[in-house]
């Protein structure tokens, strides 16, 4: 019998086929396909966004707990897409990085964490005009557009679109904007209808325009802040195991767990930035391609509470990068 406690747990590790696998047996024991996705995706997911926007992970491990659902989805996606089923959605959403910008790596992040969220996700890449998006936006019949931008030079595109859309009378559509160099006072002076600061504001904002509530979709699992508020005082630890995650070969984040049950988590920022040039340099940058690349170490064992054990290994990583 399916076990979705387990099922989310493994989406919360990132084991891919563990949960392609759970998926093809819960299908088989005769579970009905959207309380699969529902219960042993979606749930899953919500939780990792409630961890992400608490800074309990990171970037690399919700892209990692995202390839894990998308390996579930691919089994789904067949009966998904049977034009026969009355699967309800959340929304529709297109996303899209605007003409003249390459840059793909949030916008893959925000809609993977919004396809966990329930959206039906359609994404048309990189470099898009506005003819590209409003010929998508014809197919797919979107509630929202999100529109990604890394460069100043590209930003002011996202204009464009929206007055592209506005000028064809499409005021049917909700616009929701995002990058580094964006801000909720640009998304204003644009006529955007929102401002996503990070993927999981971003699935924060898209749930809100089309309606739905954050609480219904992570209703399956307390948040963060609800399971620390539960938590006795803790007290350090004697003996630390812990683990390192790698991009290829560049560390990029630590994490460990002592004796008491104190967890803590470290990035290693000059990795994250080295990690960005070598992933262009290798030809990388691609979503998947991207995401492809991180894999935990092996587990390590040293004296000492998970505090000052990650920060140990923290500092002689570091050490490593820059030397």
């Amino acid at each position: 019998m399916v076990d979705y406690a387990l099922m989310n747990q493994y989406l919360y590790e990132g084991k891919a086929k563990e949960v392609e696998q759970m998926t093809k047996d819960a299908l088989a024991e005769g579970r009905h396909f959207q309380e699969v996705m529902n219960e042993g995706l979606i749930a899953g997911m919500s939780v990792v966004g409630e961890d992400f926007k608490h800074n309990i992970l990171y970037v690399p491990e919700v892209l990692i707990a995202a390839r894990a659902m998308k390996a579930g989805m691919a089994v789904l996606k067949p009966l998904l897409s049977a034009r026969d089923s009355d699967t309800p959605r959340v929304g529709t959403l297109l996303m899209g990085t605007v003409r003249g910008d390459l840059h793909d790596i949030g916008k893959n992040l925000v809609a993977m964490m919004a396809e966990g969220a329930g959206f039906d996700v359609h994404d048309i890449g990189v470099d898009q005009s506005v003819e590209k998006f409003m010929a998508a936006a014809d197919r797919v019949k979107p509630t929202i557009i999100g529109m990604s931008a890394l460069l100043t030079t590209t930003m002011t595109y996202m204009k464009t679109v929206i007055d592209g859309f506005e000028s064809a009378g499409r005021t049917d559509v909700k616009f929701a904007v995002g990058g580094a160099p964006i801000s909720q006072m640009f998304a204003d002076e644009i006529g955007a209808d929102g401002y996503g600061q990070n993927a999981s504001a971003a699935v924060d904002l898209f749930l809100k325009l089309s309606g739905a509530a954050r609480d219904e979709a992570a209703s399956a699992a307390p948040t963060v802040a609800a399971r620390d508020a539960d938590a006795p005082a803790a007290r350090p630890g004697t003996r630390t195991t812990y683990r390192v995650l790698y991009w290829q070969e560049v560390p990029v984040q630590i994490r460990g767990e002592d004796d008491a049950g104190n967890e803590v988590s470290v990035e290693l920022p000059r990795s994250v930035a080295r990690v960005d040039l070598l992933a262009a340099q290798r030809g990388l940058s691609g979503g998947d391609d991207y995401s492809a690349q991180y894999t935990w170490g092996d587990e390590m064992e040293r004296a000492g509470s998970a505090a000052d054990v990650v920060e140990a290994v923290r500092s002689e990583l570091e050490q490593g990068v820059t030397g």
